[in-house]
């Protein structure tokens, strides 16, 4: 349970609170209706680690990173609102952050990417913009093209046209809290 609780305790107030949350999450059973908790729980650290361990084999490559924070906010979306087809993955993407984000979160991301005229996106154009890069990557091979924030500098992108003030670190954040706030909804 170690693991779980090293992950998940950054989003907790304290060490106590992550690992209350972990073992409510491990008492689930499979024969327990609300056992897709632990799934969630599990998957999410799973998702996210393999986004946060891509840099050691291509560095500098964020779109490889999203395209996994991405395929974490489908699949637990489908998984919270127990959804057994296949597609609808961009509209289970909006889902995941429409229904899981805090207020603060969602506005940081509105507030994280602008057009060329410095205008703020709203909630939906952001999510579309990031799963249009997910979708650059997965479907045409190009995971070079989409930068984050580098803790200096926004970063102007060509394609898509944004200008990004949030770092990769930040998105990674709001996806985890989300992550959490889906198992408490099924708690």
């Amino acid at each position: 349970m170690d693991k779980w609780i090293d992950f998940y305790k950054p989003f907790f107030k304290s060490s106590e609170d992550a690992r209350a949350f972990v073992e409510r999450c491990e008492s689930l059973t499979p024969d327990d209706h609300n056992h897709v908790a632990k799934i969630i729980m599990h998957q999410a650290q799973r998702l996210v680690s393999i986004a946060d361990d891509l840099p050691k084999i291509r560095p500098q490559r964020e779109s490889l990173q999203l395209v996994f924070l991405l395929i974490c906010a489908e699949h637990i979306a489908k998984l919270q609102a127990r959804f057994k087809g296949e597609g609808k993955s961009r509209a289970y993407v909006r889902k995941f952050f429409h229904n899981f984000l805090s207020e603060d979160d969602r506005y940081r991301l509105e507030t994280g990417f602008s057009d060329y005229n410095s205008q703020l996106l709203g909630l939906k154009e952001v999510v579309d913009l990031l799963y249009q890069v997910r979708c650059d990557v997965v479907h045409e091979g190009m995971y070079w093209g989409f930068t984050f924030h580098d803790g200096d500098t926004p970063m102007l992108n060509g394609d898509p046209d944004v200008i990004v003030n949030l770092q990769f670190r930040e998105l990674r954040d709001i996806v985890i809290r989300g992550c959490v706030k889906a198992v408490e909804s099924i708690l």
